[in-house]
């Protein structure tokens, strides 16, 4: 890991705390410095899913796991060929199920 030197000012009372913690921990303020940026960080750039994800059922409940069974040989007949794969009916899932 690179690590690039900077300045951080803090006010009096969170560099007590922060001196405080890091010394109950056996760690340095530094370190906790460090691992709460990543975390904020990580945080904030974290993508949202979809509002879209799961609002859907299949009507397949072990859709998920025959995923790769289901798909076999799709897209390996014509555009001519009846398609025979299952055609679930979609519909809004409802949440208190």
């Amino acid at each position: 890991m690179t690590t690039i030197k900077t300045t951080v000012y803090l006010n009096a009372a969170d560099y007590r705390k922060l001196k405080s913690l890091a010394a109950d921990k056996g760690r340095s303020a530094a370190e906790l410095v460090r691992e709460a940026v990543a975390e904020y960080t990580a945080r904030a750039t974290e993508r949202p899913w979809p509002r879209s994800i799961g609002i859907m059922d299949s009507g397949i409940p072990d859709l998920a796991e025959r995923y790769e069974e289901m798909m076999d040989g799709f897209g390996a007949e014509g555009l001519d060929e009846p398609h025979t794969a299952i055609k679930p009916q979609l519909r809004p899932r409802h949440y208190d199920d």
